[in-house]
């Protein structure tokens, strides 16, 4: 092999390796030591958060792209809940890579509908329980598209509920223009 050919295929290694150990080295250091919480987080929370019905999980979709980034930025929050500390997007960007690939999807919508403030609690059960008396999986479709609103800027929407219900149309719109 050329001595250029030998450098090149040295430099991708470099270049593929290098983060790719500093990747499983920042899972197994800062990740893996918290999965049994956050197993435990959804193994202890409402079933109908822990495993959202299908139009919540559309409507987190609607409202936040992938449920990933969120539900990353709340087990931090969970897992690293030192008073004053800063979100660093660095740990979020990592976090949302490597979540995933220890939880699926469904585990990530759940730990979104777990996690999410509501305005008054954590959990969109919570709030689906205190503004409708029902659970998710018995709610209107408006009705989800406000609980999963309600997220976006809790303290903001509930001190204005026009504010709130015009989100949530927005959102209802998003949902059944992306539903086949």
């Amino acid at each position: 092999m050329s001595k250029l050919a030998g450098n090149f295929v040295m430099a991708m290694v470099l270049l593929l390796g290098v983060p790719g150990i500093a990747l499983f080295a920042y899972d197994a250091v800062a990740v893996r030591p918290h999965l049994s919480r956050i197993e435990t987080v959804l193994a202890q929370a409402n079933p109908e958060d822990a495993f959202p019905p299908e139009i919540i999980r559309d409507l987190i979709d609607a409202n936040a792209g992938s449920p990933t980034p969120h539900a990353a930025r709340l087990v931090i929050l969970l897992v690293h809940a030192e008073p004053g500390q800063r979100q660093s997007h660095l740990r979020n960007a990592l976090w949302a890579v490597l979540l995933p690939m220890h939880f699926d999807k469904s585990q990530m919508y759940g730990l979104y509908a777990v996690l999410s403030y509501n305005g008054t609690d954590y959990g969109l059960s919570n709030f689906a329980g205190r503004e409708y008396g029902k659970p998710l999986s018995r709610l209107s479709s408006l009705q989800a598209a406000t609980t999963v609103a309600v997220t976006h800027a809790p303290s903001a929407y509930l001190r204005s509920r026009g504010r709130l219900d015009m989100r949530a149309r927005v959102l209802l719109e998003k949902y059944r223009h992306a539903a086949p």
